[in-house]
Order: structure tokens, then sequence, then C-alpha cells
């Protein structure tokens, strides 16, 4: 079994590129209109008690995994059961994520190229970083952050011309149900999915880093997803916004510096790219990872390309259209993802601290 030990710096690049992902492209759920930033920041808000939760389950489990915990808490049966339930979980997400590269392709850069091309491209570019292991994936996503926050930041300079900040007022005119519901569909996506990074924790050090991992990585993506949809709503207004499947790239599209610069969307379409890349193979490490566990493999190595191709064969079946991935996405998720964001990791937690406030009292009696 895999003995991958990367530093907190790489993790936190990982978990950031791993939840910006395919929200910088897709965008946040946005029913508010122009009060759907409000509901970004509270569900950042949201997601940092239970980034404590996953980082206390590090805590209780050093040097373990999901699946690890899983099995020592519910045992042999029931806990290779909840761990069948995230490696699907995580061929899911994965295959989601190729499907919207897929229609972006589609839609909008490739058009006259079959969906599964570019899908097949990146699904095989994430099996070989998988294979060469996390420390690769961990130093790819160090350089790949980086590029991507100075990329981010350029546009954003050049996109000020183009605001219109009207379409931030009135503030909260669509009330706050709208916005309670926003909060809970950008909480599940994509804030919570890092998830799945529980099923690499095995590659964190043993001590007092899955909490500065987790909390920073979120603290950092909700500020860049916050940026840009920003930018998105002050360039396009609420009603166009909640009119287009790929409003980052239309935003990108309409800056226009004198005759010399213009068409720059495929800038922000590099960067959606490489932050795919990074989630698609996180994902891919996590359900490899944990067929190793449940199956008692040697290596995860030896199903990496299996699950790879598995992935992309799924997302061209996924969804029927580009109408249904967004309605799924916008509408279902946040219902289907719930039980292994939260259910699932909150009973073993709280299972977890039981097991130990137990066994610290049966060492305390022997002792006496």
């Amino acid at each position: 079994m895999s003995k991958e030990i990367i530093p907190a710096g790489q993790a936190i690049s990982i978990s950031v590129l791993f939840i910006i992902g395919t929200s910088l492209f897709m965008g946040s759920s946005g029913q508010s209109g122009n009060s759907s930033w409000i509901a970004l920041i509270l569900a950042a808000a949201l997601a940092v008690p239970l980034m404590l939760i996953y980082a206390r389950l590090h805590g209780l489990f050093p040097g373990k995994d999901l699946y690890d915990m899983l099995i020592l808490v519910f045992g042999a049966v029931a806990g290779r059961m909840l761990s069948c339930l995230y490696i699907w979980y995580a061929l899911h997400l994965g295959s989601m994520v190729l499907r919207n590269f897929g229609e972006f392709s589609k839609t909008v850069a490739l058009t006259s190229t079959p969906m599964l091309a570019p899908m097949l491209v990146i699904g095989l570019l994430c099996v070989w970083v998988v294979k060469a292991g996390m420390e690769v994936l961990g130093r790819s996503a160090k350089f790949l952050l980086l590029f991507t926050i100075m990329v981010i930041a350029v546009i954003e300079l050049l996109s000020i011309p183009k605001y219109q900040y009207h379409h931030l007022l009135p503030v909260l005119d669509s009330g706050w149900k709208l916005v309670l519901s926003d909060t809970i569909g950008s909480f599940t996506f994509p804030f919570a999915e890092i998830v799945v990074f529980l099923g690499a924790f095995n590659v964190l050090p043993k001590k007092g880093s899955a909490a500065k991992v987790l909390v920073s990585s979120t603290m950092i993506a909700g500020v860049i997803i916050l940026v840009v949809t920003l930018r998105n709503l002050m360039v396009l207004g609420p009603d166009i916004l909640s009119s287009l499947y790929f409003p980052s790239y239309v935003a990108v599209g309409r800056i226009n510096i004198g005759d010399f610069l213009t068409r720059i969307e495929g800038s922000s379409a590099i960067i959606f790219v490489t932050a795919l890349f990074i989630k698609v193979s996180l994902c891919l490490y996590a359900a490899s990872n944990g067929m190793a566990k449940v199956f008692k493999l040697d290596s995860y190595r030896s199903v990496v390309l299996q699950l790879g191709l598995i992935m992309v064969y799924l997302a061209v079946f996924i969804y029927k259209d580009i109408m249904q991935m967004q309605y799924f996405a916008y509408h279902i998720y946040k219902i289907y993802a719930l039980p292994f964001q939260v259910a699932i990791p909150v009973i073993l937690w709280v299972t977890a601290e039981i097991l130990a406030w137990r066994r610290s009292g049966k060492k305390t009696a022997a002792q006496q």
C-alpha cells in the first residue's frame, strides 16, 4: 500500500484547485440573482465547521484515510459497504467533471470534434499522473495554482472597465429564501465536495496538517470563486448570467482593450482545464485507493487505468444533454451529495469520538 507523504503546501494547492474546479466555468448556484455572492459567503462559512470535523477525523486516525476509518469504526462488512459508496461517489463526481469539460468542448471550443475525444485525452492524462503518484500531483498542483491565480488576477484587472455596479443592486431583491437555497447549493457544490480528499488522507503528515489544509483551502477557494462570481455578475448582469451554461467564458470574451487586446477568453479556458485536471485526478486517486482497501490489493496503481476508463465511459452516458447536466448540478446534486458530504462523515466522527472516549476511560481505569 502507498506510503506517499506530501507537504501541507502541496495538499492545499490540490484542495484549492479541486474546490474551484468546474465552478470557475459553470458558476455557482444562482437562483438568487444579484445576491448570489451573499450565498457564496454563507456557504464558505458553513463549510468551515465541516472542514474541522474532517480534520478531527485525521487527528483521531493519523496516517489513515477514509476507507481505513470506515472499516475500523464500523467493522469489516459495514465499513467495506460504506467504502464502496464512496468509491462510487468519487467515480461519479469525476465523470461529472469530465462531462462538464466535454460539454464545454462540444458547445464552445471544439464544436466539430466528438465529445469523447477531449474527455478521453484528459482522462488518460489523469491516469498517467495518478499512476505517477500523489507527489507528482502535488508538485503539479502547486505550479498550476500559482498560474491560475495569476491569470485570474490579470483578467480581473482587465475586466474593471466593463463593470456595471448597478447589477449588484438592490441587495437581497429576491429575498432570503432563494439566498438560503443557493447557500445549500454552493455548500454542496463545490465546497463540501472536498470530502473526496478524505480518501487521500493517508498522504498527509500524521500531525497537525489536516485542519490547516482544509480550512485554508476553503478560504482561498472561497475568495477566488467570490471574485469570479462578482466579475461575472457585474459584467453580464443577473438576467444574462442565469441564462448561460458557461458564464465565465462569455464574461471574459467581453474584454476589449482598444484594438489590440481582444478575444482573450482562451486564457480562462486554460485555467478551467488545469483545475478540472486536478479535480478528476484526485477523484481517480480516491476511487483507486478505495478499491485497493476494499479488495486488499497490493497497490492502488493496479486499478487506476481500469477505473479511469470507466470514468470516461460513464461521463459519456451520464447525461442526455447539457440541459440535463445543468439541472442535475443545480437542483438534484445538493440532495444527492449531502449523505456523502455530511451525514456519513458526521456519524463516523461521533462514533469515533465515543470509541476514543471509551478507550481512554478503560486506560484510566486500568492505571488506577
